[in-house]
């Protein structure tokens, strides 16, 4: 019995001494690096605002009820599923229950709907016919509307929610620890979201600097300093391909660039003109020249892609004969204008001072002059154009407009009252648009899509010129996670190093 009685502390000691020593060796593990992506975005000549920047920010920190795919269709996002009541007036929106906000806090049905009723509030346009949003239930909001609205889904789908109260606060995979804002040098962090409902991400920290132009970003690239130029432009897109320390990825942007006419103008007016612009131009020659083949030709302000799409549509064809014929027709023969140069008419048009639409003006403002057309540029700031835009204070624009979802189609081609962002003073589309809006079935939305691109054919508020393309260029350290039909920013949470630049940091 001693000798068993001796034995014990012995045995007590080793098995506390093994504990210690496998803690020890825990301890001493290295542990992995942290894994930093740096992205570089270049701040144009009218400000951070239109850099995107905001939008990536926004996009890896916040989330919406739902998202929009590429068709057009919507998948589950904070809410896993949703229901309509047979007469389209009553939504219920069942939510995910392994939400937290970065704070901890679970998305409850109850924080769902005070987030939405304040971002709706100061949503620039839609959501006109939500009557109230409440909790219903212990997983489900319950969103009551005064009529049917076919855009309700792709209109939450912009909606982010952030915790009441704290606006900085979302459900992302990345929350901002440091906003750059208003430093001579911002950089903007964000940090991985450990408990993201999607996983933990593999990139620890994002750095987001933003330079002066896009020779800054691509020198610091080439540097070493970044690992991801946040967009490349068309001049140097074929200049960035060919490093071969880098890959480029691009997807196509569901913004188009169309020639907008005020209607009010006396010979804007007329629908045979505009119909004879649209024949004079050559879409793909401007895809070739004036994007560098960065996008493709568009026929009207619907995503080509989009569910509802109509395929069988009237386009216009490059047909610069049958509009000069056109013209003559209308009454206007060639002739010295006021301003002293032989032209049929001649009309200005406003132009954001961006390289980006400078050399498509060029393009086209030749093309027009060769059917007997003097189009003048008119170089103004964003300030300047929409504010002009918005009072009608314009002869013609050509600027980029959002067209993924048909939402954004009735905001902008409606009469003022759909969005008050253009007063062009068309309305051939107002009663076809509404129509749309308040379709109950995707039978109705199709008939009525259908009817809209005939009226924008025969009565055209527009010359639509074409859809953009968007490239992103990612050192070759990290593993991507990419969709031709995605900006492959969306995925940056599921990057990882490459096994080299892994084992280069060691």
């Amino acid at each position: 019995m001693l000798t068993e009685r001796c034995r014990l502390p012995a045995l007590l000691f080793c098995a506390v001494t093994a504990v210690s020593a496998h803690a020890c060796a825990r301890k001493d593990e290295p542990r992995p690096p942290e894994v930093a992506l740096r992205i570089g975005a270049a701040l144009p000549r009218q400000g951070q605002a239109g850099s995107g920047v905001n939008g990536v920010i926004l996009m890896l920190t916040t989330e919406a009820m739902i998202t929009n795919e590429p068709d057009g269709r919507q998948s589950g996002r904070l809410a896993s599923s949703w229901t309509w009541n047979p007469d389209h007036t009553v939504l219920q929106m069942k939510l995910r229950r392994d939400v937290l906000f970065h704070d901890g806090t679970r998305l409850t049905p109850e924080l769902a709907a005070q987030a939405l009723r304040v971002n709706i509030a100061a949503a620039p346009f839609g959501f006109g016919t939500v009557t109230s949003i409440a909790a219903a239930g212990d997983d489900t909001i319950e969103l009551k509307l005064s009529a049917p609205d076919s855009f309700l889904l792709p209109d939450l789908s912009l909606v982010s929610l952030r915790l009441p109260g704290h606006p900085e606060i979302g459900t992302g995979p990345f929350q901002v620890t440091r906003q750059g804002a208003g430093e001579k040098k911002p950089i903007t962090v964000l940090r991985a979201f450990d408990r993201y409902y999607g996983g933990r991400p593999t990139v620890d920290r994002i750095d987001i600097e933003v330079f002066e132009n896009q020779r800054q970003a691509w020198a610091a690239m080439m540097r070493g300093g970044l690992y991801v130029l946040h967009e490349v432009s068309r001049d140097a897109i074929e200049f960035v391909q060919a490093e071969t320390t880098v890959n480029t990825y691009t997807f196509p942007r569901s913004y188009y660039i169309p020639l907008v006419f005020n209607v009010n103008r006396p010979v804007l007016k007329r629908a045979d003109v505009r119909r004879a612009i649209n024949e004079g131009i050559d879409k793909k020659a401007l895809v070739s020249d004036g994007l560098r083949e960065r996008g493709r030709p568009a026929d009207g302000p619907i995503w080509p892609d989009h569910w509802a799409y109509s395929s069988s549509q009237r386009t216009f064809a490059f047909n610069p004969d049958a509009a000069r014929l056109r013209l003559d027709n209308a009454g206007l023969p060639i002739k010295v204008q006021e301003s002293g140069v032989p032209a049929r008419f001649s009309f200005s048009c406003l132009l954001l001072d961006d390289v980006r639409f400078a050399r498509l003006a060029l393009v086209l403002q030749k093309q027009l002059w060769d059917i007997g057309i003097d189009m003048r540029l008119e170089p103004v700031t964003v300030g300047q154009l929409q504010q002009r835009m918005k009072a009608g204070d314009f002869d013609a624009f050509l600027f980029e407009l959002a067209g993924r979802s048909l939402s954004w189609v009735y905001a902008f081609w409606h009469s003022p009252a759909g969005g008050g962002f253009l007063n062009t003073g068309y309305t051939a589309a107002d009663a076809v648009l509404d129509r749309i809006r308040h379709a109950r079935s995707d039978e109705e939305v199709r008939a009525g899509v259908s009817d809209l691109s005939r009226i924008l054919y025969e009565d055209p508020p527009a010359a639509f010129l074409a859809w953009q393309a968007q490239s992103r260029a990612v050192t070759k350290q990290f593993e991507v996670v990419s969709d031709t039909n995605r900006d492959v920013l969306s995925t940056v949470w599921q990057w990882r190093r490459a096994p080299e630049a892994l084992r280069a940091s060691r």
